[in-house]
């Protein structure tokens, strides 16, 4: 697997644009794998305001990672290709484990895949969750999705719960 210098940093105001897009193509890349998820005909718009809400949202911490094979001319900034999102939250204090680092959602565009950045994103935002005193990490990933649940296991998480669907209606 080649291995790439990446440059992960906190998420700007500026990204959010990028950022909406590289979550438009992880909503349709998790709908192709699981065809019961569909996207509206809106869904870019509702991304636009989705992700724009994340920025400044307490609790929550969403990385980047620029183009480790990006270049660009003097004075342009590089672009982001992959973000990772998580959060602190807070669960009934009937648990042993109550602040629980949540790692909510992770995507590398599909060019730049196999070269590390996954993992890089993985590692900085658990460092960031862990910094912030949490007790236990908690992560959710697509069921069809093998090169998440792989990146998952291997970064030491185990399943502990599933999450069952069926349609409302059954007649």
């Amino acid at each position: 697997m080649p291995q790439s210098a990446a440059h992960v940093r906190p998420l700007r105001r500026g990204d959010l644009p990028r950022l909406a897009e590289l979550r438009l193509w992880y909503l349709a890349e998790t709908a192709r794998l699981e065809p019961r998820l569909k996207l509206m005909p809106d869904a870019r718009e509702r991304l636009t305001t989705a992700v724009t809400s994340w920025w400044g949202e307490e609790g929550r911490i969403t990385l980047v990672v620029e183009d480790p094979l990006g270049m660009v001319p003097a004075g342009e900034e590089v672009p982001i290709v992959g973000y990772i999102t998580g959060r602190v939250s807070v669960w009934p204090p009937v648990w042993k484990a109550q602040r629980v680092g949540e790692v909510v959602e992770a995507f590398v565009a599909g060019d730049r895949r196999d070269r590390g950045l996954g993992r890089t994103l993985l590692a900085h935002l658990v460092d960031a969750l862990v910094a912030r005193g949490i007790d236990v990490l908690r992560a959710k990933a697509p069921v069809k999705n093998d090169g998440s649940v792989g990146l998952l296991a291997a970064s030491g998480f185990e399943p502990l719960f599933h999450q069952l669907e069926r349609p409302g209606a059954t007649h």
